[in-house]
């Protein structure tokens, strides 16, 4: 025993000194015959109670000694599954957390984090209740094939409560390659919305047979809906890896029960990790209550905003029963607009439809309340504010160029102008009239969005534009339009003073156009074969301004 002590010493005090890992050899296969427990060493593990109930915290900790002093720059590995025999066992995680800073030549690489769709499409946001693939993909950077690796991952949600635990991949890697190991995860309605994490580790073995992690563990971050899936950020995910929150000779993770934990014994191993051949484990229970509890209500609508006369779908699934084989058997909606409550009811075997269609019918603002009810007879209620918007249409345009000049075309667009909404059609009203007062005595109604216009004098003049909708609602808004005493030839087409590559642009861009094609400019068109504007961007044009290119304006 003193002969392992020894040996323990040495190895552990070669890898702090030099970083070197005891895998460089020309081979690597770790086998339970090979691992080495050191008498000098002792790790503890303990919970900060022996009982808990739904949603409360659990703390994991334990004390990590060699010789008696406290350890340092080691990797502790812990799993948590209940008591129940296979394949009934649920896992709730596989985290491995460091003491100190451990560092060496890890024998494996983990490379990349990802998550896809379905489809095959890489996502960041996942919307709660949808099945999605995790993807890990680790790499072998040695020499010689390693082996048995067995690769899980681990999700929580931004509550800290584990989502579900799994291993991906069991085998071997061999030398200088990469593999990718996927697996179908749901993502149960209790998640919390917001951010999410996925914990992935590389063992030879899981925690609770005694196994010791090869590398320290990596996490990422991604995002959880009620709404939206799909991606929103960028890609690959940001990876980490996990850094020590512990003194030295101490270890600590703590996580969140969910609103459902199943009661019972659950187990908790810890393995500590002194080198590749070295490793000490111990392990503890703590109990899971059945406690009595209120459901939580809770819920989403879309749209967000609507308007009268259409259909607002609520769905109420968000909300959770709180305890360990209840369900929700009534949903109570009232709208707050007058408008009779609607019940949904059911029983444990077939739950009521959590969602439900309403329709507001005026403007304004509502408050909608949500009562649910469980199994047990508990109940609990959530409000929501609901703006309904009005009905007019929203007049909104831009003019280019901003700054005009004298006797040259300025275009006025009013493409972002908002249609209005038809209530008794319960639709979309579209624009019909956009009434132009240009400021300057002129008044032109149209029915397209942009419209050209020359200023012959100078100074500020107040453009109003009214647009008036198929049910005769309308809206207007009014800018400052600022016309300089100042003119330019027509070649120098955007007035900036300068004949140059931008005027020709303009022109090759809206070439062959006329007026009513995609590509007509009116201000492209700056003659034609009296020497005038023809209602055609042509070669005479482009000629005028080649004529003039780098000529600068007085």
């Amino acid at each position: 025993m003193k002969t392992h002590m020894i040996l323990a010493t040495v190895i552990y005090a070669i890898t702090l000194a030099f970083g070197v890992s005891i895998c460089n050899v020309s081979s690597f296969t770790i086998s339970t015959a090979q691992l080495q427990v050191a008498d000098s060493t002792l790790l503890t593990v303990v919970t900060n109670n022996p009982q808990y109930i739904l949603r409360q915290n659990v703390t994991i900790m334990g004390d990590v000694l060699i010789d008696g002093a406290p350890a340092s720059n080691i990797l502790v590995s812990i799993e948590v599954h209940d008591s129940q025999p296979q394949p009934l066992k649920q896992t709730l995680f596989y985290r491995t957390v460091p003491v100190g800073e451990p560092y060496e030549e890890w024998c494996l690489e983990i490379t990349n984090i990802s998550i896809l769709d379905q489809n095959w499409n890489f996502i960041d946001t996942i919307k709660i209740g949808n099945t999605v693939y995790f993807a890990v993909t680790i790499y072998n950077p040695r020499y010689y094939k390693v082996e048995p690796i067995i690769v899980t991952i681990s999700i929580f949600d931004g509550n800290n409560i584990p989502i579900r635990a799994i291993p991906v991949y069991e085998g071997g890697i061999e030398p200088k390659t990469s593999l990718t190991a996927y697996q179908l995860i749901t993502i149960p309605k209790w998640a919390k919305p917001g951010k999410a994490y996925v914990y992935c580790n590389i063992y030879n073995r899981i925690p609770s047979q005694g196994g010791i992690p090869y590398i320290p563990e990596k996490s990422a971050e991604f995002y959880l809906s009620l709404i939206n899936q799909g991606l929103f950020g960028q890609l690959p995910l940001p990876m980490r890896t996990c850094s020590s929150s512990s003194d030295n000779g101490t270890y600590k993770l703590t996580f969140r029960l969910s609103s459902a934990p199943e009661p019972g014994i659950y187990m908790a191993y810890a393995t500590g990790r002194f080198s590749p051949l070295m490793g000490i484990t111990n392990n503890t229970t703590f109990e899971v209550l059945d406690a009595a509890a209120p459901p939580q209500a809770s819920f989403i609508f879309t749209p967000i905003e609507p308007y009268p006369n259409q259909t607002v779908t609520f769905d109420g699934s968000s909300s959770t029963a709180e305890g360990y084989g209840d369900v929700i058997i009534r949903y109570e909606w009232d709208f707050g607009d007058g408008s009779p409550r609607v019940v949904k009811s059911g029983n444990v075997t077939h739950p009521p439809d959590p969602t439900v269609a309403h329709k507001f019918m005026s403007s304004g603002q509502y408050i909608v309340t949500l009562n649910v009810t469980d199994s047990e007879g508990y109940w609990s209620t959530t409000q929501k504010p609901i703006k309904v918007k009005q009905t007019n249409p929203k007049a909104a345009f831009t003019w280019h160029p901003t700054s005009p000049l004298l006797n040259r075309t300025v275009i006025f667009n009013a493409t972002s102008s908002q249609p209005g909404w038809s209530i008794p059609k319960g639709d979309f009203a579209s624009i019909v009239n956009y009434v132009w007062n240009f400021g300057d005595g002129n008044i032109t109604i149209v029915t397209t969005p942009i419209i050209t216009h020359v200023y012959t004098t100078p100074g500020n003049f107040t453009v109003s534009l009214t647009v008036i909708d198929s049910e005769n609602q309308q809206d207007t808004i009014s800018y400052i339009v600022q016309v300089q005493n100042k003119t330019s030839p027509p070649y120098d087409i955007n007035g900036d003073g300068v004949v140059n590559i931008i005027d020709v642009a303009i022109v090759a861009a809206a070439f062959g156009s006329y007026p009513g094609a995609p590509n007509w400019n009116p201000i492209a068109d700056i003659t034609g074969p009296a020497g005038v504007p023809d209602g055609r961007v042509d070669i005479i044009d482009v000629a005028l301004v080649a004529a003039h290119f780098g000529e600068y304006i007085q």
